[in-house]
């Protein structure tokens, strides 16, 4: 009875697997099918040297670098050995469904209208040319389908190299450089275009680094171009990521460049003290800028801050980095920089007196105050 019992296990087991496979294979052949299938509108916005085709036939699972609440990522390598990102902006419906059909090959999402995260990426990067701004080569769309083809930058993320699996001790000169370097980007955005814009989501993961481990500001889902009628935006839904959300979000729904201003200290904060925005050690409810503040308002030695991967001998200039940042992270809007006034600040690195950081617990504007008095601000 036992034998019996373990061959009909046995057999349904088999049944099964069988079952899976072929389901597998189906939704291979559906999605294959799929892509090939739709009639493709490619809008680029460089000159290209890849066909439509080629970055559609890459669009499977082997090459899948990244995955997010939006999307998916591909690294695509074309025939002139260049290196692409393809990004692949689906909704959260049709995703659910796409699971469940077990293919190994992505089936575009279904769906009527273009994703407000699509058209907010075209939208703003279309037009931006910018050293230190990612660069977006083509748009691929379809009645079902959105595509972002994108350079492909080989040293992942700023997060990556400070916090994650691929995790390097980056010396300071590297860090100053990065720093810089996003500091121009975000400047560009907010003063450098037509219509100043407001990226909404600064974070160390939306900093990308190339083969140099030059930066890139990426990620335009959730950026807004300020209208030319108003000085703010409004917006119903909080964006951007805990731990880097500006504190005026629990207040106003109206947000500006200084929002963008407070998300960069707080990755100032994590170039100079390697640590996350949020970490166990910094208590309960607490993030990185009240972590800093507290250690000044404690009296602990400035220089502890400072990571201890940074070589003693540019502590120093580390620590103008960080008045840097706890200039941009007040807690009132109008008391941060400009994102103009952080690069010159950046640049000028000029020497400061660190007796003369107070910071109290409500980021209140004398201390705010004489900190932009001795910057010249």
């Amino acid at each position: 009875m036992v034998l019996i019992l373990l061959m009909v296990a046995t057999v349904a087991l088999l049944v099964s697997l069988a079952g899976f496979c072929y389901l597998k294979k189906k939704g291979e052949r559906i999605g294959e099918r799929s892509l090939k299938e739709d009639s493709w509108d490619v809008k680029s916005f460089h000159v290209l040297t890849f066909t439509e085709d080629e970055i559609l036939d890459s669009i499977k699972q082997e090459n899948l670098i990244g995955k997010g609440g939006s999307g998916n990522v591909y690294r695509v390598a074309v025939g002139n050995h260049k290196e692409l990102a393809v990004k692949h902006i689906w909704h959260s419906d049709d995703y659910g469904g796409r699971k469940k059909m077990g293919s190994s090959t992505p089936i575009l999402a279904r769906r009527g209208t273009k994703s407000r995260e699509f058209e907010a990426e075209v939208q703003t990067l279309s037009s931006i040319r910018h050293i230190n701004v990612v660069k977006l080569y083509c748009s691929i769309s379809s009645e079902d389908s959105s595509l972002l083809v994108y350079e492909y930058m080989s040293n992942g993320s700023l997060w990556d190299r400070l916090h994650c699996c691929k995790k390097l001790s980056l010396d300071w000169e590297t860090r100053y450089e990065v720093a810089l370097g996003a500091a121009k980007g975000l400047e560009y955005l907010h003063h450098g275009c037509d219509r100043p814009v407001i990226h909404r989501d600064v974070k160390s993961s939306n900093i990308l680094l190339d083969e140099d481990l030059k930066p890139r500001i990426a990620d335009f889902g959730l950026a807004k171009i300020v209208q030319a009628n108003s000085s703010k935006e409004s917006t119903q839904i909080i964006a951007g990521t805990h731990g880097y959300i500006a504190p005026e979000y629990a207040y106003t729904n109206k947000v500006n460049e200084k929002s963008d201003v407070y998300s960069f200290g707080v990755v100032l904060m994590e170039l100079v003290t390697g640590k996350r925005p949020i970490e166990p050690e910094f208590g309960e409810n607490k993030d990185i800028v009240d972590w800093v503040c507290g250690k000044l308002k404690t009296k602990e030695s400035v220089v502890s801050l400072v990571d201890s991967a940074i070589h003693e001998v540019h502590r120093e200039n580390a620590i103008k980095v960080l008045k840097v940042a706890i200039l941009c992270t007040a807690r009132l809007p109008t008391l941060r920089p400009t994102m103009r006034t952080v690069v010159q600040m950046l640049e000028e690195a000029q020497p400061w007196h660190l007796v003369s950081i107070v910071v109290s617990k409500d980021g209140g504007g004398k201390k705010d105050q004489e900190l932009m008095e001795n910057h010249k601000l």
